[in-house]
């Protein structure tokens, strides 16, 4: 009976060990699985399957596009085992129908992804990198993460300067938010000649001598680069002028040329609002590329969101010297006039 007992203990030892092993085996994840939150950023190659939606930014239209989870990914030359989720964003259209979608001294801002899995969330900064300046880089960004076996609820947020969009990962639906006006932006006005020249009393206009005042474009916008997100109910009025200032006007004593440097200026009105920002087109322009020659203007205001057209005040200050001289005081050789122009935008 000793002997027995002396044979099954070691029988009985391995047997614990090994179902011990088993279990062990069960119940601790495997070390080659990557873990929650791991970012893996492939090369973009092929066409990415799963859900695919359009989300606006205020310089284009990106596609978003998230996938099922997958059990792998490669990661350059090795495999990575886990339960990744994929999203690729691509540039599908820029708005290249924006006159102006920036102040000269302001660039462009990048949108932010970030994955949320529950109370989880993970940055993605494979999908970043989008604008540069004034530029916007082209093509298609790529981001995989390990997210958890039981996460109930899965969304991709991009937020683009404080203000934040989501898609449902599971539906691909967008939940647009306070960047709803992005959808339906109208496109620009085109453009007219402003009415016609009322000038300031003993002053008016000489043939030849005016350049047309011409409204190159309008167009309402929720965002400009520089001014930001336009405040609850209003909108950024965008409107390109060429303002045409004469270069001579009749006064009292005769003709007044307006050629003495800084003697001429323009201000702006629209209704009895003032302009928020009054700028050059030309300053918008890259280094060495040639200035437009009629010096357009871009003047915005704050409007309101379901405003209606209306006249917008071009009002130019000119110093005038008298062609030939004039006899008398100094100041009979020179001489102001108000010019005051219309048009509806």
């Amino acid at each position: 009976m000793r002997k027995l007992v002396v044979v099954l203990l070691p029988v009985l030892l391995i047997g614990v060990l090994a179902g011990t092993g088993i279990w062990l085996s069960r119940s601790e994840p495997d070390a080659s699985t990557a873990p929650v939150g791991t970012l893996v950023a492939p090369p973009v190659d092929g066409v990415l399957v799963g859900r695919s939606t359009d989300v606006r930014v205020p310089w284009g239209r990106l596609q978003v596009t998230l996938t099922e989870p997958v059990d792998s990914v490669e990661d350059g030359e090795r495999t990575v085992e886990g339960r990744f989720l994929g999203i690729q964003v691509e540039l599908r259209d820029t708005e290249d129908v924006v006159p102006v979608d920036r102040l000269p001294d302001a660039s462009l801002v990048d949108p932010e992804f970030t994955l949320l899995a529950d109370d989880e969330s993970w940055e993605l900064p494979a999908l970043a990198g989008w604008a540069d300046g004034s530029q916007v880089d082209p093509g298609a960004r790529r981001q995989y993460v390990a997210v958890p076996e039981d996460a109930e609820e899965v969304t991709l947020e991009m937020t683009y300067d404080g203000v934040t969009q989501t898609v449902d990962a599971a539906t691909a639906d967008v939940t647009t938010g306070d960047a709803a006006p992005l959808y339906d932006a109208p496109f620009p006005a085109p453009g007219a000649p402003c009415g016609d020249q009322l000038w300031s009393t003993g002053a008016s206009a000489v043939e030849g001598a005016t350049s047309g005042c011409f409204v190159r474009s309008s167009v309402t916008r929720s965002y400009v680069a520089g001014l930001g997100w336009a405040p609850d109910g209003s909108r950024w009025l965008v409107v390109t002028v060429v303002p045409g200032a004469p270069t001579a006007f009749e006064g009292r004593r005769g003709t007044y040329e307006a050629t003495a440097p800084g003697r001429t200026w323009t201000t702006y009105a629209l209704g009895f609002a003032e302009p928020t920002r009054v700028f050059a087109a030309n300053d918008l322009l890259p280094d060495g590329a040639q200035p437009d020659p009629l010096d357009p203007q871009v003047v915005v205001f704050e409007v309101p969101e379901d405003r209606e057209t209306g006249q917008l005040d071009i009002r130019t200050r000119l110093e005038g010297r008298l062609q030939g001289g004039a006899k008398g005081r100094p100041g009979a050789r020179t001489a102001r006039a108000l010019v005051v122009q219309g048009a509806f935008v």
